[in-house]
């Protein structure tokens, strides 16, 4: 999330009381000044032309303003007045953003401080508080799940062959139409998906396990098993779904290629998902894969959706396995 500095200027008005040595026309009128006058800007006025018609009014409670106020777009304000009625509020504990605060992708902007105090939600980056996401919870494996990803959160078998069966459909509607049936998905927690893939990476949110079996040297059986993190929001889910069902797709057809490019490519199923589904939720998700700094799944990725966007889905299967 990025911050952001808002720096106000605060202008100071001069008024100075004087005398007449030589009796000064005043700037608003025109007329002469007898007696005390006030400067400004190197202009005089009569006391009542600057206060009835120089004198600036706060642009919040209308009221005259006296020495030092704060100037914004082109208005004046009494600096309380900018502070209580004004100034952004903080989305989490509702006091004025002054100073550097941090603004999210859904829009939420809050003090730097709170993104200390809180939780991060593991799928969708907000910080876990009644005010933002209505609460949330700790998963055993050691993830934060907001209550609104809670809300379509994958936990049990029950959507699993619909879910197969749609991803399929994107899939082949792309040309990748020889996958096998009834490939088993398993839903696991973050450590069990961490040993699977004998990985370290607390970013993994699915693995597939691809087995050869030979005789004599030939190849005569594949063996394909995807694993998939639980309590992944539905739409998150799918997109992971995708991203393994190419892998195996990869591995049916003898396509060894360089880390970059494979979980690159692999990525582009994600994409399909998300960029079909085209919420709000699954443009933040877009928005991750193409800021992410990894070399594979960040960089290997904006690679190959470069190529699939210069050469279209039948091309790149054709010619996946000469790019370098």
């Amino acid at each position: 999330m990025s911050s952001i500095l808002r720096t106000l200027s605060i202008l100071s008005l001069l008024l100075l009381p004087g005398t007449l040595s030589a009796q000064p026309d005043c700037s608003y009128c025109r007329k002469p000044i007898e007696g005390s006058y006030l400067t400004t800007d190197e202009k005089t006025y009569h006391e009542s032309c600057y206060r009835d018609h120089i004198q600036p009014r706060c642009a919040h409670c209308n009221e005259l303003i006296s020495g030092k106020y704060t100037l914004l777009d082109g208005k004046k304000y009494h600096s309380d007045c900018y502070i209580e009625n004004i100034i952004p509020r903080c989305d989490i504990c509702g006091g004025p953003l002054q100073g550097t605060y941090y603004t999210d992708f859904w829009g939420n902007s809050f003090h730097s401080i709170h993104s200390d105090e809180l939780s991060e939600c593991y799928t969708c980056g907000r910080l876990i508080c009644n005010n933002l996401t209505n609460g949330g919870y700790a998963l055993s494996d050691g993830r934060s799940l907001c209550r609104i990803c809670n809300e379509t959160a994958v936990t049990d078998d029950f959507l699993l062959g619909s879910s197969m069966s749609e991803v399929k459909r994107m899939l082949r509607y792309n040309g990748i139409d020889d996958l096998p049936d009834n490939i088993p998905v398993t839903l696991v927690d973050r450590t069990t998906l961490k040993k699977l893939a004998q990985s370290n990476s607390d970013a993994m949110h699915g693995f597939t396990d691809l087995k050869v079996q030979t005789i004599n040297g030939k190849i005569v059986s594949r063996e394909s098993r995807i694993y998939i993190l639980s309590h992944l929001p539905f739409l998150m889910f799918k997109a992971v779904l995708a991203h393994e069902l190419l892998h195996v797709y990869l591995f049916q057809n003898d396509l060894d290629l360089r880390s970059d490019i494979r979980e690159g490519f692999c990525n582009l199923g994600s994409e399909m998902v998300y960029k079909k589904d085209n919420s709000e939720y699954a443009r933040f998700r877009l928005a991750n894969m193409q800021e992410s700094p990894d070399p594979d799944y960040g960089i290997g990725y904006r690679k190959m959706s470069r190529e699939l966007e210069r050469k279209g889905w039948d091309y790149l299967l054709e010619t996946l396995g000469s790019i370098k």
